[in-house]
């Protein structure tokens, strides 16, 4: 029999629902346990989780809230809660198959992911600048000035895609290609009519032979909901990075950005450096993460990801 852990402000049916995807296994659950199923565990707590018959679980629904990273909570519904209002997301698609070296340019569109998010329309005249550096490995390695260039046309940024057509220069490795995190202006910034700005910078890595993405690198972060009060809402914060491919990229460091550097350890996992508490009040907070990514053989490191998100307290 498997065991869970209890989180702040979820009652006993709030841990059914999102083990087992249904309410039809509470009265296993509780049994399990020796509960009501009305009960509120306390935090921290083990609770059993018994084998159902499948009629008793839905997959589809425990599907859905482990890929949208939701939490359910509904324990205590008084106090302040809280919403994602932007968060950007994209990454490269190539739209041209052929050899750089024989086309003599990457080209690609940098599209909006699917979790994407923006509860307020993205203004249409918000204006981005949208330059992107790139270099092959070899030459970044060995310390040589990068190229750049600006978006192939001006494109509202509304329409959540940039299209990019990259000149080819010298150089036999991976490409490269990632935005200035010091420039005023991050590749690519996004501000919605509500006037909400976040960025979202990835490392994108191409084939040296073909027009293709064979890295998108960038890191993520989940939120949950630990307290609410009528002031302040508490929040736990976790960063992770998709699995990465190329042995040369796979070793990095992450680092909170904005509001999520006033967070401390997780009380529940307190030595886990990828997980942090915050507490907000209400308002409009910005935070976000950075990923940079070491070659470790070669003793350097190469440019970092980065990404930002606004979250409102009210």
């Amino acid at each position: 029999m498997k065991t869970g852990i209890v989180q702040p402000n979820q009652s006993l049916l709030d841990i059914i629902l999102t083990e087992y995807g249904t309410v039809e296994a509470a009265m296993s659950v509780a049994m399990a346990n020796g509960i009501d199923v009305g009960s509120v565990p306390i935090a921290g707590a083990s609770v059993s989780l018994p084998e159902v018959q499948d009629d008793r679980a839905d997959i589809s629904t425990i599907e859905y809230l482990r890929r949208e990273k939701i939490l359910l909570g509904t324990a205590y519904t008084t106090g302040l809660g809280y919403w994602i209002v932007l968060r950007p997301r994209i990454f490269a698609v190539p739209n041209e198959v052929g050899d750089p070296h024989v086309m003599g340019y990457y080209k690609f569109e940098m599209q909006g992911a699917t979790d994407f998010l923006n509860i307020n329309p993205i203004d249409i005249d918000f204006p981005g600048n949208n330059r992107l550096n790139y270099q092959t490995e070899e030459r970044f390695i060995m310390g040589l000035t990068p190229e750049s260039a600006l978006p192939e046309s001006v494109t509202p940024m509304a329409g959540i895609f940039i299209p990019y057509k990259l000149p080819w220069t010298v150089g036999f490795g991976y490409m490269i290609m990632w935005s200035d995190l010091s420039a005023l202006i991050t590749t690519a910034t996004y501000g919605d009519i509500a006037g909400n700005t976040a960025y979202v910078a990835p490392v994108t890595v191409f084939d040296n032979t073909s027009n293709t993405v064979v890295e998108h690198l960038l890191g993520d972060i989940s939120v949950e909901l630990v307290s609410s009060t009528n002031t302040n809402v508490t929040l736990r914060l976790i960063r992770q990075h998709p699995p990465i491919v190329l042995t040369n990229f796979s070793t990095y460091s992450m680092e909170w950005l904005g509001a999520a550097n006033a967070g401390i350890p997780d009380p529940l996992d307190p030595d886990n450096p990828d997980k942090t508490v915050v507490t907000l009040n209400t308002g409009l907070h910005t935070l976000g993460l950075k990923t940079t990514y070491m070659n470790t053989v070669a003793g350097i490191t190469y440019p970092a990801s980065a990404f930002t998100m606004v979250i409102t307290v009210e």
